[in-house]
């Protein structure tokens, strides 16, 4: 009968090192990534609100223009 829990296991070598360094670098790329595409969305979403804010403002200035307009014909 072949009994597994005599085996040793591997020792620790160099390479384990670099992997876990390599995945170190991996995580780190990948947190830099989301910060930038979270600015990304949120410098979208500040420019989509501003161009709103404009239109609303513009559209209340023309409807004060009609309505100086409509007053002042009376």
């Amino acid at each position: 009968m072949n009994n597994h829990n005599d085996e040793v296991p591997r020792p620790v070598r160099p390479t384990d090192a670099l992997v876990i360094f390599t995945e170190f670098i991996y995580n780190i790329c990948q947190v830099i990534t989301n910060l930038a595409e979270s600015l990304m969305e949120l410098s979208i979403y500040h420019s989509n609100r501003e161009t709103k804010v404009n239109k609303i403002w513009d559209d209340f200035a023309q409807d004060l223009e009609t309505i100086q307009e409509d007053t002042d014909g009376a």
